[in-house]
């Protein structure tokens, strides 16, 4: 009996021991909206982060290749403290992929990020908002940034959507998205350096979720060339009838 005891109590210890677990030693620390800067020295190599966050806290995490014509490929995974997978990535095909996710509890949590190739990149762990009804943002995005919301909501939505310049002279484009398909359907896209405030009106089906970007135009090279001050913007949102 004893030794039978023993042995179920060996199991039990060798199936915690094999239970994924975040280890601190093993990971690097990051907080919200404090960049990290690192590099991949071989091909198809993963770096390791950890971060405390709360439940209902909606976050992005969003590396990007810091090289000229970067060409780096990433793959983004969040786990809660046991090791089960979280979040949704998208743009993946775009080399500027952005993993989105609204945290179950409080806790810690890991992120692992893998390259597909060398070179420096930075990683960036922010909150972000669900802009359903009532909901308003505000911040300051430069040139080089790029900035996620999402819309997601278990009923169907028309909502108005506000864009305003605050100040500065930065003019990024406002860009809405759907994954239905598994790839970027184009909902609404606005920008132009005149754009000083603009409503979009919007029906938006149950239970999809829509990425909300603003950043740089792609291919806007007169941008590039301009001299410019960061932006600062406000969105906010108002349901309709």
């Amino acid at each position: 009996m004893l030794k039978k005891l023993a042995a179920l109590c060996l199991l039990a210890a060798l199936m915690l021991h094999g239970l994924p677990t975040l280890r601190a030693q093993d990971s690097i620390p990051i907080t919200y909206g404090v960049p990290f800067e690192g590099s991949f020295t071989a091909d198809n190599t993963e770096a390791r982060f950890i971060f405390e966050g709360k439940q209902g806290e909606v976050i992005y995490i969003f590396p990007q290749g810091t090289e000229l014509f970067s060409t780096i490929e990433f793959n983004i995974r969040l786990t809660d403290s046991r090791g089960a997978a979280l979040g949704t990535v998208y743009n993946k095909e775009r080399l500027k992929p952005v993993l989105i996710a609204e945290l179950p509890a409080d806790g810690r949590y890991g992120i692992t990020l893998t390259g597909n190739t060398r070179g420096a990149y930075r990683l960036e762990l922010q909150q972000t908002l669900n802009l359903l009804p009532d909901a308003q943002a505000e911040g300051t995005i430069a040139q080089d940034e790029s900035h996620f919301y999402i819309i997601r909501s278990p009923q169907p939505l028309r909502i108005a959507l506000i864009y305003t310049r605050l100040d500065g002279t930065f003019s990024p484009e406002l860009r809405i998205d759907d994954f239905v398909q598994g790839f970027p359907r184009e909902m609404a896209a606005v920008g132009g350096r005149a754009l000083k405030t603009v409503t979009l009106e919007l029906s938006l089906e149950a239970d999809v979720e829509y990425l909300v970007t603003l950043a740089q135009k792609p291919f806007d090279f007169a941008s590039i060339l301009e001299t410019v001050t960061p932006l600062r913007y406000q969105i906010e949102v108002k349901g309709l009838q």
